[in-house]
């Protein structure tokens, strides 16, 4: 069997390293924030979304999101954290690596599971607009259609009996 050169497949494994390194990112995160004193992942955290709000130390619609969802939950914010960032990380890494391995049925799975995580993102955006989450969705957009494509791609040289 030829390799396959298309600009749809190298897309296709170009996203898959974006959601794998998000997903390895995420994993990092939770743990982090398990094992590292808070006030130390605070400072990160405030570096890191700088350019996501300017200056405005008093004003971090995301920070707020995240106090009101733990506060809704009964459960600490470092809580919520830990547990958002460990389960989509560990959801983002084992699709992408049955993605890596092109089975059929991880193909559907990484549609929902990448189409609940861009769900979420949406909720996000509706509370409140920042070019962060914004930018999240165009790339999940782009994940999950490459993936669409390449299940397609899969399933035909399935059915020519190119593949098994």
């Amino acid at each position: 069997m030829q390799k396959d050169k298309s600009f749809v497949h190298r897309a296709f494994w170009i996203s898959l390293f974006i959601k794998g390194l998000d997903g390895a990112l995420q994993l990092l995160g939770g743990l982090a924030v398990i094992f590292l004193e808070p006030g130390t992942l605070g400072n990160a955290y405030r570096w890191m979304t700088r350019f996501l709000f300017g200056k405005h130390e008093g004003n971090n619609p995301e920070a707020d999101f995240i106090r009101e969802t733990a506060h809704a939950f009964h459960i600490s914010v470092a809580v919520l954290v830990a547990i958002y960032l460990l389960v989509n990380g560990i959801i983002k890494v084992l699709l992408v690596y049955g993605l890596l391995k092109e089975k059929l049925w991880v193909f559907p799975a990484a549609c929902i599971g990448f189409g609940l995580m861009f769900s979420l993102e949406l909720y996000r955006l509706s509370v409140h607009f920042y070019w962060g989450i914004f930018i999240l969705m165009c790339i999940s957009v782009f994940v999950i259609t490459m993936v669409i494509l390449e299940w397609r791609k899969v399933k035909a040289q399935i059915k020519a009996g190119e593949r098994t």
